[in-house]
């Protein structure tokens, strides 16, 4: 029997990132118990990409906040680099109520020291020379986003939660839980632990883990797919000329990213029928998996993307990464107490 201040089910990047900041917190006694190994589910295959870009102030320092961690507090903790590329990124539009916005999220972030650019055409062919012009009316540029690696990150939060007190349960299934009249009792394949709290940051088990507490959690996995291309001539020319990585470019109409990846390409396209994947239940054994691919349901996207960037045609498809990710019905992130539910 282990007792806990705090029982986190689930170690992908949320449930370890909780686990990190509650011991930096001086909590003790906080145990992390995951099914499999960390950044199973969706962590380890997540493109990474870090914003300042946000529509309020809290939001934009939370993200802010991320990226200080991720390329600055993680390495001096450890010692090491979590793959962090300060790479830049620009948003571009057609849309002049999109370049409205632009605007506004530029003034916004005036007033709170994270200045980003409002692009003209000119200034996106001088950041992006690999993008064609035609159309564009203009975009906004966050000189200070990147791209983090996901698995290197979690595993530096670990680290240092570790060396904190923390304990982390891998391939440690939880089975059973139950609220208690001043505890919540945890039952896992290999100990029960009663903890005052429990956290769900199961993310792809979210659902299941939620019908043990007693909530019925509205949260399904979607499929979402990104393709990374063979060297690109252009980016690896770039490359032998000592000129700075590309930086991030979206197209919120067309409803893409890309980005570098050492001398080829990221495409990633974001449909608007996507595809729910294991709704009644994910298969008990799924861990560090994929989906086959499916271009054919997002050719329109990529498409749209290799004509506003040529460049990706050249390069061929290397790889199709096709995972889930969890998702709300409003897309935005489902945190902090469980409704009705006591120290969850």
């Amino acid at each position: 029997m282990t007792k806990a201040q705090v029982a986190i089910i689930g170690g992908g990047a949320m449930g370890v990132s909780l686990m990190y900041h509650l011991v930096k917190s001086g909590w003790s006694e906080v145990v992390l118990i995951e099914k499999n190994d960390l950044t199973h589910g969706s962590t380890w295959h997540a493109a990474g990409l870090c914003t300042h870009f946000a529509h309020n102030p809290t939001i934009q320092e939370l993200r802010a906040t991320s990226v200080r961690l991720y390329r600055d507090i993680l390495p001096q903790e450890t010692g090491r680099d979590c793959g962090f590329h300060r790479s830049g990124a620009m948003r571009i539009t057609r849309n002049p109520d999109r370049m409205d916005e632009f605007r506004h999220v530029a003034g916004l972030s005036e007033f709170t020291g994270y200045p980003l650019e409002v692009l003209t055409p000119d200034r996106i062919a001088e950041l992006f020379p690999l993008a064609k012009l035609d159309g564009l009316i203009g975009g906004i540029y966050e000189p200070d986003d990147g791209h983090v690696d996901p698995t290197l990150a979690t595993l530096a939060m670990a680290e240092v939660a570790r060396r904190g007190g923390a304990r982390i349960l891998r391939n440690c299934a939880v089975t059973a839980i139950e609220r208690q009249p001043d505890h919540w009792r945890v039952e896992t394949e290999k100990e029960t632990i009663n903890a005052v709290h429990v956290v769900n940051a199961a993310g792809t088990w979210g659902w299941e883990i939620g019908h043990m507490m007693g909530l019925n959690i509205p949260s399904v996995p979607v499929l979402h797919q990104y393709l990374v291309t063979d060297t690109v001539g252009a980016v690896s020319e770039r490359i032998a000329q000592g000129l700075p990585e590309l930086p991030i470019i979206r197209d919120p109409e067309e409803s893409w990213y890309v980005r570098q990846e050492r001398d080829g390409l990221i495409l990633g396209p974001y449909e608007k029928d996507a595809k729910v994947w294991s709704v009644d239940g994910v298969p008990p054994d799924f861990g560090a998996d994929l989906m086959p691919p499916d271009l054919d349901s997002v050719e329109h996207i990529l498409m749209a993307a290799i004509d506003r960037i040529p460049a990706l045609e050249t390069g061929g498809v290397k790889t199709v990464i096709n995972g889930p990710i969890t998702f709300t019905p409003d897309a935005n992130p489902l945190i902090g107490p469980a409704h009705g539910l006591e120290n969850a």
